[in-house]
């Protein structure tokens, strides 16, 4: 168990089935290390239009979520948690595989849940909850069971459902804080946007016309590419090869606004390289459009854009604002759960921004946690005037 920086507390039984302490997530290393696959600060889909499709790893979000005929954390669950969210959560015609925490009010109407910890309320129309309920406000049923224990905090009330006992709840504690993450997750993406090309590294086409991201040295291997680069990958197969073991590919995409990905393409990996090593940081997007059906088979942090999609997959991690539309969130098909490549380390002494060597799994860069006690204006302020030197002057 990671133990820097993280608040242990004890998580309502009734979510997760047991009592024991769990860490809560604060950092982005935290939260891919805990196995949340994808993540955003705001909202997932909206009230005019929920997110369709499925999940196959948990996801988090800080604020609301609209979900509809979506299967979420199909194949990984992150300790038991397959949905985690700050507000609110709207559900219609789903299931979720693991807890559903919800820090606002669940609503949920033909959906299959496992089990429920909400600090809300929760109202629940036409479905069945495989484990047990955890309600800090008022809870509602209609024509729904529950096979394991209730617990609610306010009035409660069973409609064309069979009235179990209900018994106090135990006080809401959520599993991440969204704050934090968010903060720390903007930070990692200004400190990556802020390192040069690795030496030795190469970028660009190959005889048969496809574009080959060369990494040369163990940890990570910085390319950064502009707009228009990416763009023109548009309709080609995009290499990631490696000369050496261990090696973590960072790809930047200068520029901000809106960016484009390019369609029309496919992924390759060769010389021991791996899709889950392959980070696509956008860290001044404002909005990222993915192209419709293609596999984004990377990771992809853009933690100030809105990620609009129309059918295709990302297959990887996926770090953003907020997220639209309908793709599919799959794990990676190298078989990790999220991105494990190497994330940047900041020297509390040293001052010094650099990239980190390749971790064991498990283990936490030190870096991540002091980079987590800095707001995001400051790190964006220095790492602007100061390249890639950081010049820390206290919390």
């Amino acid at each position: 168990m990671r133990t820097n920086l993280i608040t242990l507390t004890a998580l309502a039984a009734g979510a997760l089935g047991t009592g024991t302490a769990q860490a809560q997530v604060t950092t982005l290393q935290g939260l891919l290390d805990a196995g949340y696959n994808t993540y955003v600060s705001g909202d997932i889909g909206s009230t005019s239009s929920a997110y369709t499709s499925d999940s196959q790893g948990a996801i988090a979000a800080g604020g609301n979520v609209y979900l509809s005929n979506f299967g979420a954390s199909t194949n990984a669950t992150a300790g038991g948690v397959g949905v985690a969210v700050g507000g609110n959560l709207t559900m219609t015609n789903g299931a979720i595989n693991g807890a559903a925490d919800v820090g606002g009010s669940l609503a949920a109407t033909s959906t299959g849940l496992s089990s429920v910890n909400v600090g809300g309320s929760m109202s629940y129309l036409y479905g069945q909850v495989n484990g047990s309920v955890n309600v800090d406000g008022s809870a509602s049923f209609t024509g729904a069971g529950v096979n394991g224990t209730v617990a609610v905090g306010g009035a409660s009330s069973f409609v064309n459902a069979a009235q179990p006992k209900v018994a106090a709840a135990a006080p809401y504690v959520a599993p991440i804080d969204f704050a934090s993450v968010s903060a720390n997750a903007a930070a990692v993406s200004t400190a990556l946007s802020g390192m040069a090309t690795t030496a030795g590294d190469t970028f660009g086409k190959n005889a048969q016309g496809a574009y080959v991201f060369n990494s040369t040295v163990a940890g990570s291997n910085v390319f950064n590419v502009t707009a228009a680069q990416m763009a023109a990958m548009s309709g080609s197969q995009v290499l990631f090869n490696s000369t050496v073991a261990g090696a973590t590919d960072i790809i930047n995409v200068v520029g901000s606004g809106n960016v484009a990905l390019p369609g029309n393409l496919s992924f390759g990996y060769t010389g021991g390289m791996t899709d889950n090593n392959v980070l696509l940081n956008m860290g001044t997007a404002s909005t990222v459009q993915l192209a419709s059906n293609v596999s984004y088979d990377l990771s992809i942090l853009a933690p100030d854009a809105t990620v609009v999609t129309t059918g295709g997959n990302v297959t990887g991690s996926l770090i953003a604002a907020n997220l639209l539309g309908n793709a599919q969130l799959n794990l990676s098909n190298s078989g990790g759960v999220t991105f494990s490549g190497a994330l940047p380390s900041v020297s509390a002494s040293a001052g010094t921004l650099s990239p980190a060597p390749m971790l064991p799994p498990g283990s936490s860069p030190l870096g991540l946690a002091v980079l987590a006690w800095f707001g995001r204006g400051r790190l964006r302020r220095l790492a602007g005037s100061a390249g890639s030197r950081l010049r820390m002057t206290g919390r």
